[in-house]
């Protein structure tokens, strides 16, 4: 996938599978209101590229991402507090629907929207000096990034209240106990351990396996029949791919099938 020069993340391909790094090291890669278009516009051409089948996002040095940049924060105007919002929500909402897997794969402090955007993923790696917080009360204001509605689904309503309402940050032994990380991991195995995990998604069926996510996600809000709809939609999609034909051809030849993603 080609992108222009970025200035807040870096981006590579590793086979099919898509490397986003948020590249702020020196603010433990804070999210500034200017970044968040440049972050938002990778986003969408990964999404959109069928060379990306799979996408990894992670930190570069010692934190995954420390949420909204604090310095700049101070000196926003009204018109900029404003703006955030409907910014940042753009941006975890367009995350949260990718209809390809991602991966997080923590290295370090993950705090308020950096905690967020980890949320966004369909599995989360921590490494062994990941650090995890709501840390919105801690400064007065309340999730804006989309906490309060992706932490209740991977933890309960009741663990979720606790640490938005106290802001308390956890550390990777609890974040793997509560369900936040699927696997903790020594830091210097971190990114390959992730980028394990993403080949296997991108060697699947991309096509199926984005409307199974499309449907995992509305799972949250809808009722069994409208669920049943919307897997019939799915399956007549999928019905047609290349992928369908490869996966019932293998299964006939009882061998492991090589998919295209088409």
């Amino acid at each position: 996938m080609e992108v222009p020069a970025l200035k807040c993340c870096t981006w590579h391909m590793d086979g099919d599978v898509g490397v986003l790094t948020l590249n702020r090291p020196e603010r433990l890669n804070a999210i500034a209101n200017t970044d968040i278009d440049e972050l938002d516009r990778v986003v969408m051409r990964a999404g959109k590229d069928p060379a990306v089948r799979a996408l990894v996002i992670t930190g570069a040095g010692r934190g995954f991402c420390s949420g909204a940049d604090v310095k700049e924060w101070a000196a926003r105007s009204d018109a900029d507090e404003e703006s955030w919002p409907a910014k940042m929500h753009r941006t975890i909402a367009r995350l949260y629907w990718l209809p390809k897997p991602v991966v997080a794969a923590v290295n370090g402090v993950a705090a308020g929207s950096g905690f967020d955007i980890a949320l966004t993923a369909d599995m989360r790696f921590g490494s062994t000096a990941a650090r995890f917080g709501q840390v919105y009360a801690q400064r007065g204001i309340c999730p804006d990034a989309g906490g309060s509605y992706l932490l209740p689904r991977l933890v309960g309503e009741t663990r979720a209240a606790e640490l938005i309402y106290t802001g308390r940050i956890i550390d990777a032994d609890e974040a793997l106990r509560i369900g936040v990380v699927s696997e903790v991991v020594a830091p210097e195995r971190l990114l390959e351990r992730a980028l394990e995990q993403a080949r296997i998604f991108a060697a699947g069926p991309t096509v199926a396996i984005g409307e199974a996510k499309q449907n995992i996600r509305l799972g949250h809000t809808i009722g069994i029949e409208e669920a049943l709809r919307n897997e019939a939609r799915g399956a007549r999609i999928c019905v047609h791919t290349e992928d369908k034909v490869e996966g019932l051809q293998a299964a006939i030849e009882k061998r492991r099938p090589v998919f295209v993603g088409r």
